[in-house]
């Protein structure tokens, strides 16, 4: 109270009194007073915070507002005395007087009292509280972090707000998040607390972490960290071996996975390398950490035939994997033609003999080497390739034919034995 005086004090001589100041009290005038307790307030920042104080029988006596705190003046009566532009008052019927502050700032959290300026100055005080939104601690917060794969790794998140905000991590792509203790896993959606503590970590759990800070009082705000784990080229190649019939363009694959990011490139047979150009068309598609190679041979024939291989290479290491490619024989058909002429003394014979002949090879389509995997296979475009059809048909059409004109031949024979006996006769 001792600190209040000269507050009361000045208020009291700058609204003064109505009357004479030499006149003694009028014993029969009812004295002001108030008619409740002031509510305290709690308000978000950027609002607006009204204080009310309701009064009865104020008659003569005046109304006053000073901030409790530094015993400042904010009005007198109906008049504002402060010069913060952002407070103003207002009264109903001289009974109920209101404090309004627009746009509430930080530095208005506090205590305010409202005054009447009688004999024995009568007071009350009602406090404003300002909610504050959370906002992130940068420099408390930890930015992206690196590890080596089996290392362990720790992210902070700080923030600050009125009341004190709340901290959840979660994964951004909505993955589990992996916590790890040295006898146990589990996965969880999301991880309450500052500190979001990683152990043994893997390559699945790189990526960006969200720390998402809420208080009750929007809006919630939300900082991206991102975990990279460092680990060293591995290549997997769907199929080892792959044939194909010439003429058809053939796609090749591997699967790289490595971070930092790696260089690719391909080989044949271990000393050429291949790039983009009319022959060949190498194709890289990322995702994360993983990559899938892609190397096309158009037009295979069979010089294009060897090891192709594939090798990624980052700061940790080098990797690689080979594809056998080889030709694949089709099916062909040879077709013979075979032409007879014999001279009789009676009308000329030709008789023309045709045989199809078919050669089957035999056709591969498998290799004796484990595959390591089914699930993606390399490609052959077989579309301009083309076997010989219903062989089989023909061939027993034209030996049937073949037949018919042996014994052709033999009548033919036997008529001419009989034309040279009776000629010699």
């Amino acid at each position: 109270m001792a600190d209040l005086l000269p507050a009361i004090a000045c208020f009291a001589l700058l609204i003064g009194t109505s009357g004479t100041q030499d006149a003694g009290p009028d014993l029969s005038e009812e004295e002001p007073n108030f008619v409740g307790p002031i509510k305290n307030i709690t308000v978000a920042l950027g609002r607006e915070a009204v204080l009310t104080c309701s009064v009865t029988a104020l008659g003569r006596y005046k109304v006053g507002w000073l901030k409790a705190e530094d015993q400042t003046i904010l009005s007198m009566h109906n008049r504002v005395v402060t010069h913060n532009a952002r407070i103003s008052v207002a009264n109903e019927n001289g009974r109920t007087w209101r404090l309004q502050i627009r746009q509430l700032k930080e530095s208005d959290r506090g205590c305010y009292m409202c005054q009447i300026n009688t004999n024995v100055m009568k007071k009350q005080v009602g406090c404003i509280d300002v909610q504050v939104p959370p906002d992130i601690i940068d420099n408390e917060t930890s930015p992206d972090v690196t590890v080596h794969e089996g290392g362990n790794a720790s992210l902070v998140c700080s923030a600050r707000g009125r009341p004190p905000p709340r901290i959840t991590w979660r994964r951004e792509d909505n993955k589990a998040i992996s916590l790890r203790t040295t006898s146990k896993e589990m996965k969880v959606d999301q991880h309450k607390g500052r500190t979001l503590s990683l152990m043994r970590v893997d390559r699945s759990q790189m990526g960006a972490y969200l720390c998402i800070a809420t208080n009750d009082v929007p809006p919630a705000v939300s900082k991206r960290i991102t975990l990279n784990v460092n680990f060293s080229p591995a290549v997997k190649v769907p199929n080892h071996v792959l044939g194909s019939p010439s003429g058809s363009n053939v796609t090749i694959l591997c699967l790289v996975e490595a971070f930092p990011n790696t260089i690719n490139y391909w080989l044949l047979n271990r000393t050429q390398m291949l790039l983009n150009g009319a022959k060949h068309l190498v194709e890289e598609v990322r995702h994360n950490y993983r990559v899938t190679l892609k190397l096309t041979v158009k037009t295979f024939m069979e010089r294009d035939a060897g090891i192709y291989s594939c090798v990624a290479t980052n700061s940790l290491g080098k990797a690689e994997g080979s594809v056998r490619l080889y030709e694949i024989k089709i099916p062909s058909t040879t077709t013979t033609t075979t032409t007879t002429t014999t001279t009789t003394t009676e009308a000329p014979t030709t008789m023309i003999d045709t045989t199809t002949v078919t050669t089957v090879l035999p056709i591969q389509t498998t290799d004796p080497y484990d595959f390591q995997d089914q699930d993606d296979l390399n490609v052959v475009d077989t579309s301009s390739v083309k076997s010989g059809r219903n062989s089989r048909r023909r061939q027993q059409f034209t030996f049937a034919n073949s037949s018919g004109n042996t014994q052709h031949q033999l009548v033919v024979g036997l008529l001419s034995i009989l034309v040279l006996l009776r000629t010699f006769r």
